[in-house]
């Protein structure tokens, strides 16, 4: 890792299949290349669906609530994770801004782990008088003197998240690859009697979102349906003669 300064950056190596395949997904999603790799670097990270809250480890640790396009809309510690979530006051600030919300997390061993840790964000964001960007209303009051801070701030972040194992993150980064062929998947016998529909196949297949699904057959240059049939196993057809609405059927 190197550091300049109020910068840093990670260089690691990469097979050549993973950046031609970070290359191809910028290109057919319009992300920059930079927004590619934080997509695959949170997929690495352990993280649920807000909704799944209860589900949290009851750990110390840091969490953070971001949305499918990687907005990070809160930063937060807490002693215990699950407790934390059971009552927490934004959970349905957060549900309002995004039903795909999901909580990433870092745990640690003990409480006293968490001293050099993200302190919460306070403010809830507002939109500007340009109608274009979003800031928290602590931010709109004071940015010019708050600059510094948040830069400090940045780079306490950026070296507890190394602490935390970048490193090895960066390492699941080299062998990510997106699935092909035929996967293991759980379904029941009425999804084999009635079908299954798309996005609960998605779900199923074990992608975050709608939108993640998408972007993996546009890197791919695949057909979403012939996609979810190629990993499913199943095929698209109708539910019913002459109906316009499909589903996903066993093989018979």
């Amino acid at each position: 890792m190197t550091e300049t300064t109020g910068t840093s950056s990670v260089t690691i190596r990469l097979p050549y299949s993973l950046i031609k395949s970070i290359d191809d997904q910028a290109g057919q999603t319009r992300q920059s290349k930079t927004d590619v790799i934080v997509g695959m670097l949170l997929s690495s990270i352990p993280s649920l669906h807000i909704t799944d809250r209860a589900k949290l480890p009851p750990s110390p640790g840091i969490y953070f609530v971001y949305t499918p396009d990687h907005k990070v809309l809160y930063i937060g510690k807490a002693d215990n994770l699950r407790t934390r979530w059971n009552s927490h006051h934004k959970y349905q600030y957060f549900i309002e801004s995004s039903i795909e919300c999901r909580i990433g997390y870092f745990i640690f061993n003990s409480v006293d782990s968490l001293t050099e840790t993200i302190e919460e964000f306070k403010a809830e964001p507002v939109e500007t008088t340009t109608g274009k960007a979003l800031v928290t209303s602590d931010q709109f009051e004071q940015l010019q003197q708050k600059v510094e801070a948040l830069q400090q701030q940045f780079n306490h972040t950026f070296s507890t998240l190394t602490q935390l194992g970048i490193d090895s993150i960066a390492k699941k980064l080299e062998v990510y690859q997106p699935p092909r062929g035929k996967q293991e998947w759980n379904h029941t016998p009425q999804d084999q009697r009635e079908g299954i529909t798309r996005s609960d196949l998605i779900r199923k297949l074990g992608f975050d979102s709608t939108k993640a699904f998408e972007d993996t057959a546009a890197v791919l240059e695949l057909d979403p349906i012939k996609y979810l049939e190629e990993l499913s196993g199943w095929i698209n057809r109708p539910v019913e003669e002459g109906s316009s609405r499909t589903r996903f059927f066993p093989l018979k």
